[in-house]
Order: structure tokens, then sequence, then C-alpha cells
């Protein structure tokens, strides 16, 4: 009966301890599984921040693209080089304070990045900081930078439509010598050049560069992660 009661209990111990056994490597394999979601998750949305930061990237490129051939006008116009010849020879050089492109940059990485917070804190990922800091700081900046531009656009518009009898000629681009006349001599314009290209050129233009040069750092860090 000893026998048979000590083998019993050897018995029940075994059977305890396969399933301890089984049990923590249930646990292992859980942990294995949720580490390997964790890090298809992070590289999803990193995929996908990379992705909006090429696509800002060419949009930036093209609003440079677009603007870079007014930028020497511009400066002539400030300088005060401009002739009635350069205004009558030239298509564009009258429509300078026409029109501009504006850059709306794509959140969607982002706004993932932010909903899986808690996983990317919980694997200490300094990266992902980094990133919400990059989208924090330029975001806000670029915004309040292109409201300025808006407005200083709309004042002119505005004001062009109230007051100088060839506005139905510049909303079409169209030419004429009242047009030429007040590109040319007024000090009203003049300041109004100044005033869009400070606020366009130097301050919208010169955070999408930053934004650029700040992406492309980000996109190589994110493509050493994702590997």
């Amino acid at each position: 009966m000893e026998n048979k009661t000590g083998k019993y209990f050897k018995y029940a111990i075994g059977e305890i301890i396969l399933v301890v056994i089984g049990i923590l490597i249930a646990l292992q394999i859980n942990n294995w599984n949720e580490a390997r979601k964790l890090q298809n998750t992070m590289k999803s949305v990193y995929s996908i921040i990379k992705t909006d930061l090429l696509s800002d990237i060419r949009n930036i490129d093209m609003a440079f693209k677009e603007m870079s051939p007014r930028d020497s006008i511009f400066k002539r116009v400030i300088n005060q080089q401009m002739t009635k010849d350069d205004y009558e020879n030239c298509n564009n050089c009258s429509f300078i304070l026409y029109g501009f492109p504006d850059i709306g940059l794509n959140n969607r990485g982002l706004k993932l990045l932010e909903d899986n917070r808690t996983a990317f804190d919980s694997n200490q990922d300094s990266l992902s900081i980094e990133i919400s800091d990059f989208y924090a700081y330029f975001n806000t900046e670029i915004d309040v930078a292109l409201e300025e531009v808006e407005i200083d656009y709309s004042d002119n518009y505005s004001y062009f439509k109230n007051n100088k009898s060839w506005f139905g000629d510049y909303i079409n681009r169209v030419k004429n010598d009242e047009l030429i006349n007040y590109v040319l001599t007024s000090n009203d314009y003049m300041n109004r050049v100044r005033s869009f290209y400070r606020l366009f050129y130097h301050s919208y233009l010169g955070h999408l560069k930053d934004y650029k040069e700040n992406a492309l750092d980000l996109i190589e860090r994110i493509n050493k992660k994702i590997e």
C-alpha cells in the first residue's frame, strides 16, 4: 500500500510538473506571438509614415518647381529693376501675386502611431517619440506660415477687386496698360510684393525646405528600423 501511495504521489507530481511546463511553454509562445504582432504593427505604421513623408517631399518639390521661376521676378521687382518693356514682353511678370501652391501634409501614419502609442511606449521606441515631435513642430509652423500667406493673398485680392478697374483682366491673366502702369510705378504694389515675398518664400517655403531635410533623415532611420 505504501509503495502504491508513493508511486501515486510521484505520478501526480510528475503530472503537475508537466502541466506547469505546458503552461509556461504556452505563455512563452503567446509572448512570442504578441511580440511578433507588435513588431509587425510597428513596421506597418513606420511604412505608412515613410509613404506619407515621400508623398510630402514630392509635393514640396512640385511647389518649389512651380514657384522658383517667379523668385527671380520678385527680386527684380523688389530691386526696382523691371522696365515697361519687361512687363510688356513677360507673360507672367504682372501676375506674380496671383495664386500660389499650398501643401497639405499627410498625417495618416502619424494618426496610426498615436492610436498605437501604448504599444510603441511599451517597446521603449525612441524613434516614435522623435516622429511625434517632428510632426508637432512642423504641422504648427507650416500651418501658421500658410495662414499668414493666405491672409496676405486675400488682402491683395480684395484690394484689387474693390479698387482696380483692371481686376477683370487681372483674374483672366490679361495684361493692359493700366495694370502695367500700376505694377511699374506704385509704391503700394511694391509693398505688397515685399510682404508676399517674405511670407511665402522666406517663411512658408523656408519651413517646407526644413521639413523636407528632416523628413529625409527620418526616412533613412525608418528604413533601418523596418529592414
